[in-house]
């Protein structure tokens, strides 16, 4: 029943109860609910997990774990790639990027970087993973990751944040053909998963905002981004398939236009007015989100409750509301406190 719960939200279809989303890196939790030590079982435990709690949609179900003795706190994966400790899948991340001159940045192709045919051996796998964890999860619960780098975040992952800011600003009609690069390949990416994937939705990640508010001036993401959006999702649009779309952050200023692009579903977090965007947008496109993950780390289970109860206040009404607390509900929450988050999920939740 959870994914038919999620898609059917996603689609803005009635449903029994608010589906719920949510990414669950908390080992003493995972070990209470299911019995499993996800660190010797990871792929076990959190599908006993999902299926347990009845989790609707899902990032997707752990193949590894890293276990961190009592003082160490990074692990060096090779390739300039590190795990830090978290939870029991780590927060993965990579040195600083080799730019140091606006002159590298706007020399660097990455079409040249790779072939077309390794390219889309990378979009085969990364497709085939999605559509095998929805076959071993059944109808329990949708399994959909994000594109992490739709755009935006490319740009972030490549240069690093000063290098890309720095070019972009000192040369912005030179820095539009590395736009234009990045654009083709996540083309490339949606055509493949538009032709591929039976799913009939799609998840686009890109982190266009800080927790103040957007990186660039609006103006700049309706000159150079969102324009190359619609180009990106055209695909995915002929093909019949819901976009979802996520950024970390404040992207207020930036709603409007993301809707107006296509976009027919946004995940927020607490720094987005949740009751703003219902009043704006409601039951015209599916919401996801909005929980502080404040009280589940600090407060108390009541805390909780009012802090999940403030968001069915504010979305139920609308159809196409999925809750998810935002912060990937990590190892230093309380345990009774998570028990607490999903309890009043499914009691507040039902309609």
């Amino acid at each position: 029943m959870s994914r038919q719960r999620a898609l059917d939200a996603m689609f803005l279809r009635p449903v029994d109860r608010v589906p719920c989303q949510e990414w669950i890196d908390h080992p003493a939790f995972i070990r209470e609910v299911t019995g499993v030590d996800p660190f010797e079982f990871p792929t076990e435990a959190v599908v006993a997990l999902l299926r347990t709690l009845d989790i609707d949609w899902y990032g997707g179900v752990p193949k590894r774990s890293y276990k961190f003795s009592k003082d160490e706190t990074t692990k060096d994966l090779g390739r300039g790639i590190y795990v830090s400790e978290w939870g029991f899948t780590g927060s993965w991340w990579s040195m600083d990027p080799p730019f140091h001159s606006y002159e590298e940045v706007l020399s660097y192709n990455p079409l040249e970087k790779t072939t077309v045919a390794s390219r889309m051996e990378n979009y085969r796998g990364t497709v085939a993973g999605i559509m095998a964890q929805n076959a071993m999860m059944g109808a329990d619960t949708l399994i959909l990751p994000s594109y992490y780098t739709t755009l935006f975040q490319s740009f972030i992952m490549t240069f690093g944040w000063s290098m890309f800011l720095e070019t972009a600003a000192a040369e912005p009609e030179r820095f539009k053909q590395t736009i234009e690069w990045y654009t083709q390949i996540s083309i490339e990416y949606t055509t493949y998963y538009a032709e591929h994937c039976d799913l009939p939705v799609y998840f686009s990640h890109d982190d266009l905002s800080l927790t103040r508010g957007p990186v660039f001036r609006p103006a700049w993401y309706r000159e150079n981004i969102f324009p190359n959006y619609e180009r990106i999702f055209e695909p995915l649009k002929k093909a019949g398939k819901k976009i979802l779309f996520v950024s970390d952050g404040n992207y207020t200023d930036l709603i409007d236009d993301l809707v107006a692009v296509g976009v027919d579903g946004l995940m927020i977090d607490q720094f987005v007015s949740l009751d703003w965007v219902m009043k704006r947008h409601g039951g015209k496109i599916a919401v996801i989100g909005n929980a502080d993950i404040t009280p589940l780390t600090f407060g108390t289970p009541e805390d909780v409750r009012r802090e999940v109860k403030r968001c069915m206040d504010q979305a139920k009404q609308y159809p196409g509301y999925i809750i998810r607390c935002h912060g990937d509900l990590p190892q230093n929450i309380p345990l009774a406190n998570m028990h607490a988050y999903f309890d009043a999920c499914r009691d507040l939740g039902r309609y």
